[in-house]
C-alpha cells in the first residue's frame, strides 16, 4: 500500500488552483455566503486505516468535521472505520476501490468500473450516496501529461461532469504522503505556509496504515487554523471547487 501511494505522488503534478461554484441556482447564495469566509476543508484521502480511530478522535476533540476520500477497504478494521466517520458526521467521499494505476487509468471504462464498485460498496453497505470525486493523484496528475494517457485523463475527466460527479483537487499539500519518514514538524510548516494569503484552504492529508505522523501533527494543523480565523466545515454541492488547471 505505501508504494502505491508514494508512486500517486509521484504522478501528482500540482498547477493552479481554479474555483468553481458549478451548482443549481437555488444554492448560489450558499455558495456566496462562503467566499467572503475563512474555511477550512481538511480532506484524507485512502482511509478506512488503522490510524482512522485517532484520526476521529483529534476532530471531536476540536469539534471539526472532515471529508474522507475513501477506498474500498475489507479488512475487519475498515467496517467500524467507515460507520464512525458516518455516526460522527464527518462527510464520506469517493476516491477509487483499488488505488490502482493499471486498473484506473487503463481507460475510462476501467476508471468508472473501479468507481462504481465503491460506490455500490458504500450504499449497499452502510446508505452513503456521494457524487464527489478526487481521482488518484489529483486531476493534474502526470498521466495526464503524457501523450499515451492524456486522453484517457480527459475523457474520465470530461465523463465525471457528464454524469453529474464533481471531482475535487486540493491547494495545500500537508507533504504527509511521500513518505512514512516526513515528520510530524514538515507537515505542519507545509500546511502553515499554504495557508498565507488563502481564504479558503482545502488541505490534502492522509489516513493510511503507515502515516502514523499525519495522526500526530493534526492537533497542531487545527490548532493553528483556529488561531488564523479559519472555520471549517466538509465538501459538498456549496463548496467552491477546488480543481487544479
Amino acid at each position: 500500500m505505501v508504494s502505491s501511494f508514494i508512486i500517486c505522488m509521484l504522478l501528482t503534478a500540482l498547477g493552479p488552483i481554479h474555483v468553481h461554484a458549478m451548482v443549481p441556482e437555488e444554492m448560489i447564495p450558499l455558495v456566496k455566503s462562503k467566499e467572503n469566509q475563512k474555511i477550512a476543508y481538511l480532506t484524507f484521502d485512502d482511509g478506512p486505516s488503522l490510524n482512522t480511530m485517532d484520526i476521529l478522535d483529534i476532530l471531536d476533540r476540536y469539534h471539526v468535521k472532515a471529508t474522507f476520500f475513501v477506498m474500498g477497504n475489507e479488512e475487519p478494521y475498515a467496517k467500524k472505520g467507515y460507520e464512525e466517520m458516518i455516526s460522527r458526521g464527518h462527510a464520506l467521499a469517493l476516491h477509487s476501490y483499488t488505488h490502482d494505476y493499471a486498473i484506473v487509468y487503463q481507460s475510462p471504462e476501467g476508471f468508472f468500473q473501479d468507481l462504481n464498485r465503491l460506490e455500490s460498496k458504500l450504499q449497499t453497505e452502510f446508505g452513503i450516496k456521494s457524487r464527489i470525486v478526487r481521482l488518484p493523484g489529483g486531476s493534474n496528475n502526470l498521466l495526464r501529461h503524457q501523450a499515451a494517457t492524456r486522453p484517457i485523463i480527459n475523457g474520465i475527466l470530461q465523463q465525471l461532469t457528464e454524469k453529474g460527479y464533481t471531482y475535487v483537487d486540493w491547494n495545500i499539500d500537508s507533504t504527509d504522503g511521500i513518505s512514512p519518514t516526513i515528520s510530524e514538524q514538515q507537515i505542519i510548516s507545509s500546511v502553515q505556509k499554504g495557508t498565507k494569503g488563502q481564504k479558503h484552504v482545502n488541505i490534502l492529508l492522509h489516513d493510511i496504515n503507515s502515516m502514523k505522523n499525519t495522526v500526530k501533527a493534526l492537533p497542531d494543523i487545527i490548532e493553528f487554523l483556529k488561531k488564523e480565523g479559519y472555520s471549517f466545515d466538509t465538501i459538498d454541492e456549496t463548496t467552491p471547487k477546488m480543481q487544479f488547471n
